[in-house]
């Protein structure tokens, strides 16, 4: 009987060498590249000769992340071996034009050297995001220091900021995870609000992404052409609940509040 079971256990794992040993064989393009671009589609190289063996139940993955701000491109990108997750391809705007533009790619796969991708021209899209950037004012701009750096800006010349961006952006962006340990300096005009560069995005791929903004981005005001400064709507809104909270420290008949009101709705809503 022992004679047997022995070789009815040796004759089951003999079936599921094959099934095993293929997949354990998982091989993946393997490499890590950071740099700042000037036109990303065309000048980056996402190839690498370097290969990672992954062990069972694992992913091939490519991951990048983009940050354009004036006439440069932080890229960062990572390939290799990934044992979380499920196969699948993420692309997000998580800034979109004009100002600051943040994207990020990734790409998890199952079959041996399929993160294979050797260019950004299908991710960038510099057509659609450069129109959008350089789109003529119909007012004087206001200006905004403007740099893209890995580690710290040393320069970062005030640019004037296209229409229907709203306040200067200034933070930092950290990124770990994938082979990548790196800050990015990021400042420029944007129409976000708040430290949200990424959009409450953190993580990407393997890149775990943590942004610090040390100095709060306030909205600036704009003054058209004539020479007459205009606030954006949320600043006059702002201004008006301050009066409005001042008021009601005051004793006031009822007519004249709601003659007040009146004319408060009638010409700033």
């Amino acid at each position: 009987m022992g004679t047997r079971r022995a070789q009815s256990l040796l004759f089951l794992l003999l079936l599921g060498a094959p099934s095993l040993a293929s997949v354990q064989n998982l091989n993946c393009h393997k490499g890590v590249f950071t740099s700042i671009e000037e036109d990303p589609s065309s000048m980056f190289n996402w190839t690498t000769e370097k290969v990672e063996s992954c062990e069972g139940g694992s992913f091939c993955q490519e991951s990048l992340l983009m940050v354009k701000a004036g006439a440069q491109t932080a890229v960062l990108a990572t390939k290799g071996c990934i044992y979380d997750g499920t196969q699948a391809v993420t692309y997000v705007q998580h800034s979109p034009p004009p100002g600051i533009i943040t994207v990020s790619y990734t790409s998890y796969c199952e079959d041996s050297f399929c993160n294979g991708r050797k260019d950004l021209q299908e991710l960038w899209r510099p057509a659609e995001t450069l129109e959008a950037s350089r789109a003529p004012s119909t007012s004087v701009p206001f200006y905004c220091p403007t740099c893209v750096a890995l580690g710290t800006c040393l320069t970062a010349p005030s640019l004037p900021c296209p229409n229907d961006t709203t306040q200067c952006y200034q933070g930092r962006l950290q990124i770990t995870g994938g082979g990548i340990n790196s800050f990015l300096e990021v400042k420029g005009c944007t129409s976000i609000t708040g430290c949200r560069l990424m959009a409450g995005f953190f993580t990407i791929g393997p890149m775990w992404v943590k942004e610090v903004c040390p100095y709060q981005s306030l909205p600036q005001p704009r003054k058209t052409e004539n020479g007459a400064t205009r606030l954006p709507v949320s600043v006059w809104r702002f201004e008006l609940l301050l009066l409005l909270l001042l008021l009601q420290q005051l004793t006031c008949p009822l007519f004249l509040w709601r003659h007040f009101w009146s004319w408060i709705t009638g010409h700033l809503f």
